[in-house]
Order: structure tokens, then sequence, then C-alpha cells
């Protein structure tokens, strides 16, 4: 006795189902960020002291230059070709009394615009602080 096979509703139902799952299949594509982090051994080699935390505050009216070992000081965003140079005035003068140091950390509120935390990441970076660091403020 001779049995046939019927296996068109399985073919149907792979024709319907291998487009569906192609169709919904998420591609991802993979990214590679490339991340030189210190040895285990340098953060003996650098004592604290030495470290001058340099923050900079982005607010609507001004910018807000903090370190460990300064006072902080004010710069006034009224006028932006004055308020840039003044800045790159102050992150230089870091940078050459400070040269061992390329840490810098932008601390920026709700409302700032993503161009000028770019414009200040370039100008930190022409500075030679190469390592920055952001961090948003709450409002109070």
């Amino acid at each position: 006795m001779e049995a046939d096979l019927d296996i068109m509703p399985l073919m149907n139902l792979f024709v319907v189902l291998i487009p569906m799952l192609l169709i919904s299949a998420v591609f991802v594509q993979l990214a590679v960020v490339d991340m030189h982090l210190p040895p285990v051994d340098a953060a003996a080699d650098t004592p604290d002291r030495d470290r001058i935390e340099l923050a900079v505050t982005i607010q609507a009216d001004r910018y807000v230059v903090e370190s460990r070992h300064t006072d902080p000081q004010v710069i006034s965003r009224e006028d932006a070709a004055h308020a840039d140079e003044e800045l790159a005035t102050a992150l230089q003068g870091f940078a050459e009394h400070y040269p061992h140091n390329d840490e810098i950390m932008i601390v920026s509120q709700g409302d700032t615009r993503y161009q000028e935390l770019i414009h200040l990441m370039d100008m930190s970076r022409d500075t030679g602080m190469s390592a920055i660091s952001l961090l948003g403020a709450t409002r109070n």
C-alpha cells in the first residue's frame, strides 16, 4: 500500500511565514567605540592634589568656570563673540597653568541647545582638554 504525503499545507505556511519573519526582523548595526583606559597603576601615580576638577556650567545668561584651586569665574553671555573669546582665554589659562590636566566637565541646563554643547566641546578640545565629561544640572 502506497501513501502519498501532502506537504502543500506545510509549504503554504512557509511561504507566508518566511517573508513575515524577514519583514519583522530588526537589523542592528554594530559600532565600535575606541576607549583608551588608563592602566590600573595610573590612578595611584596621580595624586589627588594635582587634579583641578575644572567645570564649565552653561546657564542662559552666563558661563561659570570653576575649579578646585580657583574662585568661580563668571562670564556674561550677552555678547556672544566676547563671551566665546573670554571663555577661550580662561580655558587656555587653565591649560597653560595645569599642562598635565586634560579633563573638563561641562554642566548644562535642561534647555541648553545641542549646538552650544558642541561649540564648548570644540573649544575645550582646542585648548588641549580632550577628556570631556557632560553633566546635566537640575533646576531648583
